[in-house]
């Protein structure tokens, strides 16, 4: 696919934009802007764009099941936001309050527990953690160690596979996944991308038939990579740094796609910034809901 068949969706104008979810039940396409702490939500029928601050960095958040608010993974741990009362609060700090650390990517698995990643802010080169919160909206558990920069968590349509990318050793993990236990094991080098591609992997998704779609951070790509890691698609971007692709429409099969023009030149890459979109030949999923209503 050219890049002439990517289009600019919507002028976002974020610095580092993440953390997108297409709500059909609403029309409203959620995103956030990393270091600006700013909740953007997006009426896709009338394109009226609501602006809110958080006061805090959000690096993914997912819907409450009733759609009431917004499970943040944020700097301290994981907060919620009220989408009626437009209120953050807090509700686990598994690694304590102002320690230099934030979340960054993460999502709901099939049972509504919501896992993310903590990234040193100042330093992705140091190991950090991916966390699971409960659905009881206050237990946060260590699952996963030794991951700088945690980056598209996803699983397999059969829930038997658990997916993380570490953007800092430019490696995609994967592990056996127990769906009811939330319990991974055996993890494996998935692929290292640092061998094949430019840039990082950065956010990514996946299709009904396993595939990955994974944004490259510096790389201007999007790569479709088969469930035994052949590449079998890129899709150059108009952007150097794309960040996360969020399925869309009313089938499914088109992708919205977020991204940043910090340390960007413009000039070069006047797109960046911008949600971008694409129709594929291929069918996602809406983004899990956190199960429980904090």
């Amino acid at each position: 696919m050219a890049s002439s068949e990517v289009q600019t969706f919507y002028d976002a104008g974020t610095e580092v934009g993440k953390a997108g979810i297409w709500d059909p039940e609403t029309g409203n396409y959620y995103y956030v802007d990393i270091l600006k702490m700013i909740l953007h939500v997006l009426h896709v029928p009338t394109l009226k764009r609501t602006d809110y601050n958080v006061g805090t960095m959000v690096g993914a958040m997912a819907l409450s099941k009733n759609g009431k608010g917004l499970v943040m993974a944020v700097e301290d741990g994981f907060g919620f936001w009220d989408l009626k009362e437009h209120k953050f609060r807090l509700l686990a700090s598994p690694y304590g309050v102002n320690t230099g650390w934030r979340m960054n990517d993460g999502a709901c698995d099939s049972k509504g527990r919501f896992w993310a990643g903590r990234l040193f802010k100042t330093d992705e080169t140091k190991p950090g953690e991916v966390y699971r919160l409960e659905t009881d909206g206050v237990t946060a558990k260590l699952m996963i160690e030794d991951i700088c920069c945690t980056n598209g968590v996803l699983w397999s349509p059969d829930n038997k596979r658990l997916y993380i990318s570490d953007s800092t050793v430019k490696k995609i993990f994967l592990w056996d996944f127990d769906e009811e236990s939330g319990t991974p094991t055996n993890r494996r080098v998935f692929l290292d991308t640092g061998e094949e591609f430019e840039g990082k992997p950065d956010g990514a998704n996946i299709d009904s038939e396993g595939y990955l779609w994974v944004c490259f951070f510096d790389g201007n790509k999007l790569v479709r990579f088969t469930p035994e890691a052949k590449v079998d698609q890129i899709i150059v971007l108009p952007v150097k740094r794309p960040t996360q692709p969020v399925w869309y429409g009313e089938s499914l099969d088109e992708l919205l796609v977020t991204t940043a023009y910090l340390h960007v030149d413009k000039n070069e890459f006047p797109q960046s910034g911008d949600v971008l979109w694409l129709q594929t030949d291929a069918k996602g999923h809406l983004r899990a809901k956190y199960q429980f209503d904090a």
